[in-house]
């Protein structure tokens, strides 16, 4: 794990996240996606026990067919990019994770890193939200791995971190609702 806490860096953390978020934003499938794992309800929400409840990224909650309409309506590349501007400004840092090697093992191993971190940080009072745009695109990958210093390898995940007022959580599945394959 990487810490990155200096505000030029940052920024330039921030660019590449805007440059995957603008990319993401031009491709079809990715926003059919993100829409079918949104939910727009609390109904919807619990019913579900799955996907991103609007209301947990400060999103106002409605009823699911107002919700994709609305959707539609307002989902635009340049009021999400400045959303994450606006986001990364006031984040104390980011936290990037990157595998010692590109296999499942070390992948797992990463995961169960950022998940410590995560809980940490949630007991040290402080918010955290993945900002994995510059891993989700992989021609920015290089750009991220060359910014932490570790030109070569594969970052995986990206946190941004620091205080904020709290938002909703999304629901999850109970453990017997859920099925593994």
């Amino acid at each position: 794990m990487i810490l990155i806490t200096d505000r030029p860096q940052l920024d330039r953390v921030r660019d590449l996240v805007v440059g995957g978020n603008s990319a993401q934003m031009a491709n079809a499938a990715f926003i059919a996606e993100l829409k079918s794992w949104l939910r727009f309800s609390p109904r919807e929400a619990i019913q579900t026990g799955d996907g991103l409840f609007s209301a947990s990224s400060g999103n106002p909650a409605l009823r699911a067919w107002v919700g994709s309409l609305m959707f539609d309506w307002v989902f635009r590349s340049s009021s999400e990019n400045d959303k994450y501007a606006r986001q990364l400004r006031s984040s104390a840092g980011v936290a990037v994770f990157v595998s010692q090697s590109a296999d499942p093992d070390h992948w797992v191993r990463t995961g169960r890193a950022c998940q410590r971190f995560a809980l940490q940080a949630t007991a040290l009072g402080l918010s955290h939200a993945f900002i994995n745009q510059p891993v989700e695109v992989a021609t920015l990958r290089p750009e991220l791995a060359a910014l932490v210093g570790l030109a070569g390898r594969r970052p995986d995940l990206v946190m941004r971190f620091g205080y904020c007022a709290n938002l909703p959580y999304s629901a999850r599945r109970q453990p017997e609702r859920t099925m593994i394959s």
